[in-house]
């Protein structure tokens, strides 16, 4: 992981850690610790609060290390459930996922903290990060699929996946548990 990168999540972490906000870290950085490395230029994290929460933390940003991303960034949270941001110093991108399904906070809740290049940060499991990448499906997701289930093999909970896969395809109207199974059938 580079310099900025770094430094960019472990300020990402004090910040969140600093204003209560349950979290977890997914993206590229978190499929490079449970799946196969890759690059990524950014931070991504869900955060276990409401649209308002998230507002309030606009709201102190002024003080921090991170800056909004967009003069609008109200109204990119209040309609696309995200809060972008951007470091100060290192200018990485980080973005906040505002995670208000349950399943998004289920997965806040069943991360499990990990050392990354000296930072402690709660990482969403493999499996969470298997739906999440599922529901996705954009080529880059399709290889970090593959990346997880070549390093984690054996060690999925394959049942957990597939069972929530199938409440939340039911849910969007999709086929997710069908994917699933068939990322697990090779």
């Amino acid at each position: 992981m580079n310099e900025p990168l770094r430094i960019t999540l472990s300020d990402v972490e004090r910040f969140l850690e600093a204003h209560q906000i349950p979290h977890a870290l997914i993206g590229g950085l978190a499929v490079s610790l449970r799946g196969q490395p890759r690059a990524t230029i950014d931070v991504d994290m869900v955060i276990a609060v409401d649209v308002e929460r998230a507002l309030e933390l606009i709201a102190v940003l002024e003080g921090s290390t991170f800056r909004p991303l967009f003069a609008d960034v109200d109204d990119v949270v209040a309609r696309s459930f995200i809060l972008p941001l951007r470091h100060r110093s290192t200018d990485v991108k980080v973005d906040l996922s505002i995670g208000l399904s349950g399943f998004e906070r289920s997965a806040v809740e069943r991360a499990e903290w990990h050392d990354l290049a000296g930072t402690s940060i709660p990482v969403a499991t493999a499996e969470d990060l298997i739906i999440m990448k599922a529901l996705a499906g954009r080529p880059r997701d399709d290889q970090d699929l593959r990346g997880l289930v070549i390093a984690q093999g054996e060690h999925l909970d394959w049942a957990y996946c597939e069972r929530v896969a199938a409440e939340l395809g039911e849910a969007l109207g999709s086929n997710l548990a069908g994917r699933i199974r068939a990322l697990r059938s090779g």
